[in-house]
């Protein structure tokens, strides 16, 4: 998700101006009663993010604001929490009750940025329940947030490599989709998790390669790479070879390619043979 795109460049660019960024009244704002100096605070701090300041000595004012009802206060949260969980792990376990029951909410860009906060808590204590939230979320009805639980498999898996066995699973069921956009995130988090089970896209081979096409720009690049792999180890060799004493009628027979013919050779293998 973009920064920006949580901040009209228009009507609040004034949150871009570093004169207006008074630490003071940004802390009060956070704690303030009224939504509306919370929400501005909350503007203003991801804002200065956006700009490079480091903002994390707020990170125990925003955490509280968790608990807040309104969805776009919730939304900034959640984004300065993914951002600086890794950081301040200790804190971000204070928000654990509160994601866990976002992650139930009716709306689907509430479950998806809980769980996207979830997933950047990079404690081991964390995992067993970012595991249960993941299960549920790969089968959720929301397209959306079944892209967000592809995002975050690789971060559990970099969390915990004993886990890889279940996020496999995931990967295999994520995999089923037809959305290019879950697609190309389960693909990511394929090349990432298990690049070696290319007997996982055996049966999505043909599906992917229709829907490559509607993928976004960096799904479309991993997914290449890993085809061009796949095509490299299970494909058979194009080239026609001759087995010595067959005919060229027994050759055409059966396509030119033998049973115990080798897979298709990778570069190196051309590049040795042409030399």
């Amino acid at each position: 998700m973009s920064v920006l795109s949580s901040i009209s460049l228009l009507s609040d660019a004034k949150y871009f101006d570093d004169k207006n960024s008074k630490f003071n009244e940004l802390k009060e704002n956070l704690d303030h009663k009224t939504t509306k100096k919370r929400l501005s605070a909350m503007k203003r701090l991801i804002a200065m993010m956006t700009l490079g300041r480091d903002v994390s000595s707020f990170f125990p004012d925003v955490v509280k604001n968790v608990i807040v009802d309104n969805t776009e206060i919730k939304k900034l949260v959640y984004m300065f929490l993914t951002h600086y969980a890794e950081d301040n792990q200790e804190l971000a376990l204070l928000a654990i009750n509160t994601l866990q029951k976002d992650l139930g909410s009716s709306n689907q860009r509430v479950r998806a940025n809980a769980l996207r906060a979830m997933s950047s808590i990079s404690i081991k204590v964390v995992i067993p329940l970012v595991m249960i939230a993941l299960n549920n979320a790969v089968r959720d009805t929301s397209s959306y947030v079944r892209k967000a639980a592809a995002c975050a498999v690789p971060k559990v898996w970099r969390t915990d490599p004993s886990k890889k066995p279940e996020l496999v699973e995931m990967i295999a069921e994520l995999l089923s989709n037809t959305e290019p956009n879950v697609l190309g995130a389960s693909i990511f988090a394929f090349n990432q998790v298990c690049p070696e089970r290319l007997d996982l896209l055996h049966i999505h081979f043909r599906k992917i390669c229709a829907l490559l096409a509607d993928f976004d720009y960096f799904g479309q690049a991993v997914t290449l790479k890993v085809l061009t792999r796949y095509a490299r180890t299970q494909f058979l060799t194009p080239f026609r070879k001759k087995q010595a004493g067959k005919d060229d009628d027994d050759s055409d027979d059966d396509g030119g390619v033998d049973a115990d013919e080798p897979v298709y050779d990778n570069d190196e293998g051309e590049d040795e043979k042409k030399d």
